[in-house]
């Protein structure tokens, strides 16, 4: 059976979305079958890397007025780049009362969320056992927020993505204590996808600092991976799974694309890879 993989964060501007559909495209390069989920009701973004309008979204899905066949789109019909595996594509729709029909009262509209949420369940398994697909990718919205909490809880893995910041760690080690400790003891894998790390922006010319740098960067990796172990509550630690430099020309660009199609050989697209590589294991 496949694997539900969730890109959440504390905070937003974290690089979420962009790597959870770079992540998807490679996988689906390497020849598995892939559902990327845009599940950031709040603040939308995945649409951005294909530039595609569905008719139908998610939310018409868990509201019940919509298939698995309605909402779900086949990627290899948008992309140029050919690849050898499936790529399909759930966007979800962000307006004023696109939210209020998704969350309501969530006090008093106990049944309706029960319904939604027993919908998503029905998703997640239709996609894995039915269609027998090899990972769903799911991008949640930022912090504790209420379809963050259930994509987390229906996920295998979690890869909890913060940039270098005192901001994002005491927020990141806060969600750990509240909401990822009790998965974690249960079985759950949540691992720390650090973003943005710096000391990689160096003129290229420059490679005898190429060494030196890579030494204190995977210093400092540790050093923040210890720093949010140490500041947990109970017995329950995280790992760091990856980082992934701040590379300049891909974070002051003007619009969003997969780097991982347009520049394979980029450092970015082989950090993707090394990622990809690593979520292996755990498949």
């Amino acid at each position: 059976m496949g694997k539900c993989i969730s890109f959440h964060s504390y905070k937003g501007g974290t690089g979420k979305t962009t790597r959870a559909t770079n992540f998807s495209f490679l996988l689906a390069s390497k020849g598995y079958s892939v559902y990327l989920l845009d599940l950031d009701f709040y603040a939308p973004s995945l649409y951005s890397y294909f530039d595609i309008e569905p008719s139908l979204w998610i939310n018409d899905y868990l509201m019940g007025n919509a298939s698995i066949d309605d909402i779900m789109i086949d990627a290899k019909s948008y992309l140029k780049p050919k690849f050898k595996g499936e790529l399909y594509l759930g966007f979800s729709k962000g307006g004023k009362e696109d939210i209020y029909q998704l969350e309501g009262n969530l006090n008093t509209d106990k049944e309706q969320k029960l319904k939604q949420f027993r919908n998503f369940i029905s998703m997640r398994e239709e996609v894995l056992v039915g269609r027998e697909a090899d990972f769903i990718i799911m991008d949640t919205s930022p912090g504790i927020r209420y379809w963050s909490i259930n994509s987390i809880v229906v996920s295998d893995i979690v890869l909890l993505t913060l940039k270098m910041g005192d901001l994002d760690l005491k927020g990141t080690v806060k969600m750990i204590n509240e909401i990822y400790s009790s998965l974690i003891e249960s079985g759950s894998v949540c691992k720390l996808l650090l973003n943005r790390v710096s000391g990689y922006c160096i003129p290229s010319h420059m490679n005898d600092l190429h060494e030196f740098v890579a030494n204190v960067d995977s210093q400092y990796v540790q050093k923040v991976t210890n720093m949010v172990n140490d500041t947990i509550a109970g017995s329950v630690k995280v790992g760091t799974l990856a980082e992934i430099p701040c590379y300049c020309d891909i974070q002051f660009k003007e619009r969003e694309y997969l780097t991982v199609s347009e520049l394979p050989n980029h450092p970015f697209s082989i950090k993707i890879d090394e990622l990809v590589e690593k979520i292996k294991l755990y498949a």
